[in-house]
């Protein structure tokens, strides 16, 4: 085959799987996929442990930045950092029914409507009756909130540079491009199968991981 037809093949495959369509990304894509495979990558129980192994590395890191951003957040004073998560997912989302916002945030429901309402409280959301259907009602973030936003922003950025400091850019992005597909399948597949029992969330994430 030759190269340059290798090369489009790639690029479709590459295509099918990611939204970020540019050069960068798809030579990312492209050199992963030429590193070696694992010795025996047809053995479920070592498939599993490199799972286990990647969730432990990735836990410990999101511990380490929590743990950070914490102590950061009671240094300035700021709202617990809840606060934040919903804030920065509310700005991204726009105006959106509150389930929609707790489910986003893949938080139970009485938890997540405690937040909201504590934010709706302190005036840094604010909440009108759906136009569309008079039982639901949307939020939306408001000056205040995103001022308060803006705050959470210059800390967190501090606790990011402590968190990755001894990593280069080039390796931060690699990480990021090779977990992307991932995150996003269950994002979405996760938001899908909340409320439903474990066994039917096995069946059909598995059923649905071709």
């Amino acid at each position: 085959m030759k190269p340059v037809v290798q090369l489009i093949e790639e690029w479709t495959a590459f295509e099918e799987i990611s939204n970020e369509q540019s050069v960068e990304a798809f030579c990312r894509y492209y050199l992963q996929k030429q590193r070696p495979k694992p010795k025996h990558p047809g053995k479920k129980g070592e498939r599993i442990m490199n799972g286990v192994s990647l969730l432990k590395t990735v836990g410990r890191i999101l511990s380490a930045y929590s743990l950070y951003f914490r102590s950061a957040v009671n240094h300035i004073e700021m709202p617990p950092v809840e606060s934040f998560y919903y804030l920065n997912t509310l700005v991204h989302m726009g105006e959106v029914k509150k389930s929609d916002l707790i489910n986003q945030m893949f938080a139970e429901t009485t938890t997540g409507m405690e937040i909201i309402n504590r934010l709706i409280r302190e005036k840094k959301i604010t909440e009108r009756t759906s136009p569309d259907d008079k039982r639901a009602k949307l939020i939306k973030i408001t000056p205040k909130g995103t001022a308060a936003l803006d705050e959470y922003y210059k800390i967190s950025a501090k606790v990011i540079e402590m968190t990755f400091k001894d990593l280069s850019d080039d390796v931060l992005v690699d990480c990021y491009e090779m977990l992307k597909y991932c995150e996003q399948r269950n994002s979405t597949l996760a938001i899908e199968l909340k409320n439903k029992p474990f066994m039917q969330m096995y069946e059909q994430a598995m059923a649905d991981k071709a």
